[in-house]
């Protein structure tokens, strides 16, 4: 949802979640040229920062390549983005599909693979499709859903999702998946505002809210002024509880091998192992 350049700056405040309303960051917003495109994280218009933000983020790359490390055969990555966790298991040497619903993220993965050696680039295939129904032309022995997609999904979203991906996996093939939670020790909730440096050198202005019933995380990230139009992303993370994700993979078929939480001093990660039995 991009505002046209003649829309009132006031407005651009509004194109935010309702729940910001008084916040720092809707404030921040509002002050902002009435030419600034306000879109959601995963909207074409905010692939290209949000790829730059995230970029560096190591988070639960090394856990979730140790899990599927202990596997074997191809790797069906869902909603790989950009690519963060895709060249990674590249590394593995083994053959990743990556699947997204976005044309423009999968248009950046593409071009990251351009930089990688031909015999690893060449071992991973893009398809662009939605992971709740997706079909895969041959099982895979792991699939993976990282950071926090899982929290992108309605519930019955992510229920058919968990279905299709057991039907993607061959017997005995695991699932690693990762769901963020708001940490039990975070004492102060309040927003926070910081500056976040891009792959590209770029510096953006991030807040992020707790929601106040704890149900998730709200970023709105502000691009710096320079030439053409600024941009804000804005994404609201809901928090699936572990006991819910791992009854609806049990549900759909699957055996949760183990939970782990990943530490964090305000979020954190559960990382999960299910595994379709034989």
């Amino acid at each position: 949802m991009s505002p046209a350049a003649s829309t009132p700056a006031p407005a651009l405040s509004a194109a935010l979640p309702a729940e910001l309303a008084g916040s720092a960051a809707t404030q921040a917003v509002g002050a902002l040229p009435a030419d600034t495109v306000v879109c959601d994280m995963y909207d074409p218009e905010g692939a290209s920062v949000y790829h730059d933000f995230t970029l560096g983020d190591a988070s639960e790359v090394r856990d979730i390549l140790r899990e599927v490390r202990a596997t074997d055969g191809p790797v069906l990555e869902l909603a790989a983005g950009a690519g963060r966790l895709t060249v990674p298991l590249l590394s593995l040497r083994r053959d990743v599909t990556a699947v997204d619903l976005s044309p423009a993220m999968l248009a950046l993965l593409r071009e990251r693979l351009t930089a990688l050696p031909g015999a690893l680039a060449g071992r991973c295939a893009t398809v662009q499709a939605d992971i709740t129904g997706y079909v895969a032309p041959e099982p895979a022995g792991a699939a993976v859903l990282g950071t926090t997609s899982v929290s992108l999904l309605t519930d019955a979203q992510r229920r058919a999702m968990l279905r299709r991906t057991h039907g993607n996996l061959r017997p005995g093939g695991a699932f690693v998946l990762t769901t963020a939670q708001i940490s039990e020790d975070a004492a102060d909730l309040s927003e926070r505002v910081f500056d976040v440096p891009g792959a590209s050198g770029t510096v953006y202005r991030v807040h992020d809210l707790v929601a106040q019933d704890r149900g998730g995380r709200y970023t709105v990230v502000i691009t710096p002024g320079g030439e053409g139009p600024r941009t804000v992303c804005h994404s609201f993370i809901r928090v699936v509880p572990p006991g819910e994700l791992t009854a609806d993979l049990t549900a759909a078929g699957f055996r949760v091998e183990s939970t782990i939480t990943l530490p964090g001093e305000r979020y954190t990660s559960v990382l999960v192992r299910a595994v379709r039995e034989e």
